[in-house]
């Protein structure tokens, strides 16, 4: 929703839940385009003095030891200043067209091979082609990022389930598509579940609180739906509802 209609709907009453969700979203987007400019300022001047500074370092081990740890802390920042950019500027999906299900199984290996000893992934994917307006490498990267966050939710052994097949229309009208992810992990808190999708809510150890919520970003901004459903004890899932690609007709030659 464009940021003033969603000012709007809040002065001309009481909001949902989504359009307020779209509020913090879009406030959230324009807090990490700034920090990730002015953080990456400093982080420039640092590296450049670093440069220089390595050159002077004499034998002495503890000087170097403590230049690397210097080095390893301006590394982090680096990659939380390309984690605030990847959110602030989350990139649409489409055009595409891809399949997801060919996507999902082509991409069956990788996600595989994330699974850690002890951990299960099973697909269940629709019979019929389900055709998105997304490119299959943001697609299949999608996939990977919700994979890798289910597997945060379960932190022995367990089991996730990826699924497919044909969702609700959309608000528009348009028909859609759903992806699930299902883990039968240990589930989340009420006040968790509700805001797993905004910043630094969710799976902060990894990739530093923002992989879920620029996930939301890109679904939105490409025409699609995200939510999750979970509870203490019932493992979480992800329901991710993309609009079908129009059907393109072959016009009979005369």
């Amino acid at each position: 929703m464009d940021p003033i209609a969603e000012a709007q709907a809040v002065r001309s009453g009481a909001p949902d839940a989504e359009t307020i969700r779209a509020l913090r979203m879009d406030a959230a987007s324009q807090t990490a385009r700034a920090l990730a400019h002015e953080l990456a300022n400093y982080l420039g001047a640092m590296r450049t003095m670093l440069y220089l500074l390595a050159d002077e370092l004499g034998p002495d081990p503890k000087a170097r030891e403590d230049f690397d740890v210097v080095v390893r802390t301006v590394d982090s920042a680096t990659k939380l200043v390309e984690s605030l950019r990847r959110f602030a500027h989350a990139p649409l999906l489409g055009p595409g067209p891809a399949d997801l299900n060919a996507v999902l199984r082509e991409a069956e290996p990788e996600l595989r091979s994330l699974m850690p000893p002890g951990k299960t992934l099973t697909l269940d994917l629709a019979k019929e082609p389900l055709a998105v307006p997304a490119d299959a490498a943001l697609l299949r990267q999608l996939v990977l990022d919700l994979i890798a966050g289910a597997n945060h939710t379960l932190p022995g052994g367990g089991r996730i389930e990826i699924g497919t097949g044909r969702a609700p229309d959309l608000a528009d009208g348009s028909a859609a598509a759903l992806l699930l992810v299902r883990d039968d992990g240990p589930g989340l808190e009420p006040d968790v579940a509700a805001r797993i999708f905004e910043p630094f809510v969710f799976d902060v150890a990894h990739d530093t609180g923002l992989r879920l919520p620029t996930i939301y970003a890109s679904v939105v901004r490409s025409g699609g739906t995200i939510g999750a459903e979970s509870a203490p004890g019932a493992g979480t899932t992800i329901r991710v509802s993309l609009p079908l690609a129009p059907v393109r007709r072959q016009v009979a030659a005369r």
